[in-house]
């Protein structure tokens, strides 16, 4: 997959790449009895701005699933020339 890149204000409201990311894979399409999907990160980091790791679990109609792990590779650079100071590239499934 190709590199997804943006200026910084298309993160807002948030400032970092970790924060950017951990609230881009999280989501709760859960209705009012529980049923449905959601996705948590349960714990991530974002080493030097060069590679998003996180532990995340699924929940599908309130029954967590087994954790995997997100890895991205990360772009940070607030004097980019043209602008587009954060970019990240995520990896295929390993498993198929």
């Amino acid at each position: 997959m190709g590199w997804m890149t943006m200026p910084l204000s298309s993160m807002y409201p948030h400032t970092t790449p970790k924060a950017y990311l951990d609230a881009q894979f999280t989501y709760d399409r859960r209705d009012d009895a529980g049923q449905g999907r959601a996705l948590r990160i349960v714990a991530s980091s974002c080493l030097r701005n060069k590679v998003y790791y996180a532990a995340a679990i699924p929940s599908t109609d309130g029954v967590d699933g087994p954790a995997f792990a997100v890895v991205c590779l990360v772009k940070w650079n607030p004097r980019d020339k043209e602008g587009y100071v954060f970019g990240y590239k995520d990896s295929a499934p390993l498993w198929r």
